[in-house]
C-alpha cells in the first residue's frame, strides 16, 4: 500500500540535518539583508523625493522616484508621482500604463481599467506597451465581475529517480525478520506522462462587507512508462464562503467555513476516498503580509484491503491544525511558510499516528529575456519537512520497533510565461524518508517539465 504517494517524499538523514542548519541560516541572512536593502531604498526614496520637490518638470528624477517606490512596495506613494506627470501632460501613454499596473497591485481594478483602456487608445502607443495592456487588462476586468471563474492546466514529462518508491537499502522487513527484495521490487527509475490543473471560482455577494463564495478545485493524472500498476489520480474540492469577521473591529480579517472532499486511485481502482470541513481565518495585515490558522477533519476512506496489515495507514479520521502566512518583501521577492499538525486516528493504534511538517517557498521574480514578454518570470526553491509518529508497533512488520519517520524535501519550480495564456515550467526535487523501519526508508529525484496555460 504505501507505494502511492502524489506528494513527494522528503530528503533526510544527517547529513541533510545539517543541510537544513544552513537553509535555516541563509534564510535568517537573507532576511536581514532583505531589511538592510529596504532600509537603504527607503533612503534612496526620500532622497529622491526632495530632488523630485525641487525639480518637478524633470521626468528623469520622477521616474527613478517612482522605480525606487515600487520596489519598497510604496505605491500610494508612485502612484501620486505618476499622477502629478500626467496633470501636466496628459498624453504621456507610458504613465497611463504604469497607473493601471500600480492600481492593479492595490486591488484598485475600476481605477486599474480606467487608466489600461486610457493608454490602449492613445494613439502613439508603442507595441510593447500594447502587449502588456492587453495582458493586464482581461484579468483586471474579470476582478469587477460578480462571477470569477480562472484557473490552470499543465502537462508534461516527469522523471524519477525511485518511481515505485522502494526501500533504498533493498531490505523489507516482515514479523520483525529482515527479508532481502527480490530484484524486480528494488529500486527502478521510470518516466511519466502528467497532467495537473487547478479551477477556481469566485461569486461576489456583492454586499459592503466583500463577502464571497469560493470554490476549488485541483486534478492530477499519470501515465507510467515502466510500470502502469503505479498510474496515480486525484481529485480535491472545496467549497465555502468568506466573510469579513468584524469590518469595523477587525479589518482585514475574513473567516471562512467550507466542505472538503476528494478521491484518489491507483492503477484506475479507487484507492482513497475523503470527505471532510474546516474552518480557516485570514488576516490581511497590509498589501505585504497575511497569515492566519486553519483547522479542518477528514474522513479518510481506504478501498484497497489485500495489504492492510502492513500499510502505513488505514481507514479513520484525521484531524489538521496549521498556521500560514505570506510576505512579499519587496516588489519580486515573496515568501510563503506553512506549519502543521496532523493527528491520524484509525481502528489499530500501529496505523494511528501525530504528524508535525513545515515548508517553506521563496519566490524571486525577474524580467524576461525579451520586451515583448509580458509577464515576469519566477523560481521558488523550497523546503519541507515532515515527522510522523506512530502510536504503537505494527505486529505484522516488527512488534518490536515503533514506526518513525523523518521526511525531507527540497527543490525549486521554474516559471516561464511567454504571453498571457501560455508558458512553461520546470521543476527540480530532492526527497529522502529516514524511518525506525527499512521498508519505509525512501529516496527519490524527480524532474519535470511541460507547457502550461493560465485563464
Amino acid at each position: 500500500m504505501r507505494i502511492f504517494t502524489h506528494r513527494a517524499r522528503a530528503f533526510g538523514g544527517a547529513v541533510f540535518s545539517r543541510s537544513s542548519s544552513l537553509l535555516a541560516a541563509c534564510a535568517v541572512l537573507f532576511i536581514a539583508q532583505a531589511d538592510a536593502a529596504h532600509a537603504q531604498g527607503a533612503s534612496e526614496q526620500d532622497q529622491l523625493f526632495q530632488q523630485m520637490v525641487r525639480n518637478p518638470a524633470n521626468h528623469e528624477i520622477t521616474f527613478a522616484f517612482v522605480k525606487v517606490a515600487t520596489a519598497n512596495s510604496d505605491y500610494e506613494a508612485a502612484i501620486g508621482a505618476l499622477e502629478r506627470l500626467l496633470f501636466y501632460n496628459p498624453r504621456l501613454t507610458r504613465v497611463k500604463y504604469e497607473l493601471g499596473a500600480l492600481y492593479f497591485r492595490l486591488g484598485s481594478y475600476e481605477m486599474a481599467r480606467r487608466y489600461f483602456k486610457e493608454a490602449l487608445a492613445s494613439p502613439d502607443i508603442d507595441a510593447i506597451t500594447k502587449e502588456r495592456v492587453e495582458t493586464y487588462l482581461p484579468d483586471t476586468e474579470k476582478q469587477l465581475q460578480q462571477s470569477r471563474f480562472s484557473g490552470f492546466v499543465q502537462t508534461g514529462i516527469r522523471s524519477q529517480s525511485n518511481a515505485s518508491f522502494a526501500p533504498g537499502g533493498g531490505v523489507l522487513r516482515l514479523g520483525g525478520q529482515d527479508l532481502a527484495l527480490l530484484p524486480t521490487a528494488r529500486q527502478k527509475s521510470d518516466v511519466n506522462w502528467f497532467g495537473l490543473a487547478g479551477l477556481s471560482h469566485d461569486y461576489d455577494l456583492q454586499n459592503q462587507r466583500g463577502d464571497t463564495l469560493e470554490t476549488r478545485a485541483v486534478g492530477y493524472l499519470t501515465a507510467q512508462s515502466r510500470f502502469p500498476e503505479l498510474n496515480v489520480g486525484f481529485v480535491d474540492v472545496s467549497f465555502g464562503p468568506r466573510l469579513a469577521l468584524a469590518p469595523e473591529a477587525l479589518p482585514g480579517v475574513t473567516i471562512k467555513p467550507f466542505v472538503v472532499g476528494g478521491t484518489t486511485w491507483l492503477d484506475g481502482a479507487t484507492y482513497l476516498s475523503t470527505v471532510g470541513a474546516g474552518v480557516s481565518l485570514r488576516y490581511a495585515v497590509n498589501d505585504r503580509f497575511s497569515f492566519g490558522p486553519e483547522f479542518e477533519w477528514r474522513r479518510a476512506d481506504f478501498k484497497i484491503n489485500e495489504a492492510l496489515p502492513v500499510s502505513g495507514f488505514n481507514s479513520g479520521d484525521w484531524y489538521t491544525s496549521s498556521l500560514s502566512g505570506s510576505w512579499a518583501i519587496a516588489q519580486r521577492i515573496k515568501l510563503d511558510a506553512r506549519g502543521l499538525f496532523r493527528r491520524g486516528d484509525s481502528a489499530f493504534a500501529f496505523q494511528s499516528y501525530d504528524q508535525w511538517a513545515i515548508e517553506a517557498a521563496l519566490t524571486l521574480e525577474f524580467a524576461p529575456p525579451f520586451d515583448w514578454m509580458s509577464r515576469n518570470w519566477s523560481v521558488a526553491p523550497f523546503v519541507r519537512r515532515i515527522e510522523t509518529r506512530f502510536d504503537a508497533a505494527n505486529p505484522f512488520i516488527d512488534p518490536l520497533t515503533v514506526r518513525n519517520d523523518g521526511q525531507w524535501s527540497v527543490g525549486a519550480l521554474f516559471n516561464a510565461p511567454i504571453n498571457r495564456t501560455f508558458g512553461v515550467s520546470a521543476a527540480v526535487q530532492y526527497d529522502h524518508t529516514s524511518s525506525s523501519l527499512p521498508n519505509y526508508r525512501v529516496e527519490n529525484v524527480s524532474v519535470m517539465f511541460g507547457p502550461t496555460a493560465r485563464f
